[in-house]
C-alpha cells in the first residue's frame, strides 16, 4: 500500500497537535483528513485508511469512538495520548487499537508506527490462513476448526491474529506485548507467556507439546503447520 493513496484521519481536538500532525504526514507523502470531536471523526472515517484517535476528545470520548469504529470496520486505528497507564493501553488495545503512542512523540516515531500498521493491514487484507486444521481470519483472529468456531477470548484472538499474519514467521516477544499491552516488562512477558498457554490448551492436542504454536527461544513466537522443524517449548 503506497503512501500516495492512503488517507490519513486526525481525531485531535488541540489544534496545534492536529498542525503538526498534518505536517509530517503531508511531508510523507499521506493525504490528510482533520477532525475536532469524536462525532466529526466518526462522521469522516469512511473517507479514511487509517484513524491517529486522541482518547481525551470532547462529546464522544476517545474510547466511544474506537468501539464504534471496530463495530463497523477493521480500519488500522493508532491511539495518541497523554495517558500512559498501563490500564488504559489495555483498554484501548482490547477494544481492538492497533498501536498506542503516548504523547508528546517523536514525528519520525509515529510515521513509523503508521508504515507499520498499514502492512499489518495489508497483510490481513490478503484473506484468511489455513494452519492445519484451522482457518484463522488474519483480520479478526477468529479460528475455526472445520465448522466448529474455537472460543477465544478478545486477547487470544489479537494473540492468533498477530501471529496468523505472518504465518511461517517468527513474532518477537517485544512486537507481541507491545501491541498486546502497549508496555514491555517482565510483567508483560510473563502474561504473554499465560496467553501463549491458554491459545495452545484451546488448539493443541497436547499443549506441552504444541505442533501449531511454537516458541522461539530468546525471540518470540511463530505459528507454523505441523511437523514443521523448529524449536517448541
Amino acid at each position: 500500500m503506497s503512501s500516495d493513496i492512503v488517507s490519513i484521519l486526525i481525531v485531535e481536538d488541540s489544534k496545534p497537535v492536529r498542525a503538526a500532525l498534518q505536517a509530517a504526514l503531508t511531508a510523507a507523502s499521506y493525504t490528510v483528513l482533520q477532525a475536532a470531536s469524536g462525532e466529526e471523526g466518526l462522521a469522516q472515517a469512511g473517507a479514511a485508511t487509517l484513524v491517529l484517535l486522541d482518547l481525551g476528545l470532547p462529546g464522544i470520548g476517545g474510547f466511544e469512538v474506537l468501539a464504534t469504529l471496530r463495530r463497523d470496520s477493521q480500519i488500522p486505528v493508532i491511539i495518541l495520548s497523554g495517558l500512559d497507564e498501563t490500564d488504559a493501553k489495555i483498554q484501548a488495545l482490547d477494544l481492538g487499537a492497533d498501536d498506542y503512542v503516548t504523547k508528546p512523540f517523536d514525528p519520525g516515531e509515529l510515521l513509523a508506527r503508521v508504515r507499520a500498521a498499514l502492512r499489518r493491514h495489508g497483510a490481513a487484507a490478503a484473506g484468511p490462513v489455513r494452519i492445519g486444521p484451522f482457518e484463522i481470519d488474519s483480520v479478526t483472529g477468529e479460528t475455526r476448526r472445520g465448522e466448529r468456531p474455537v472460543r477465544l477470548s478478545p486477547m487470544e484472538a489479537r494473540f492468533v491474529r498477530m501471529l496468523a499474519q505472518k504465518a511461517g514467521q517468527p513474532v518477537g516477544t517485544h512486537t507481541l506485548v507491545l501491541d498486546l499491552w502497549g508496555a514491555d516488562s517482565q510483567e508483560q512477558r510473563q502474561a504473554l507467556r499465560v496467553l501463549a498457554r491458554k491459545v495452545r490448551c484451546k488448539l493443541e492436542k497436547d499443549p506441552d507439546a504444541p505442533e501449531f504454536v511454537l516458541t522461539e527461544p530468546r525471540l518470540g513466537y511463530r505459528l507454523v503447520e505441523a511437523g514443521e522443524t523448529a524449536a517448541a517449548t
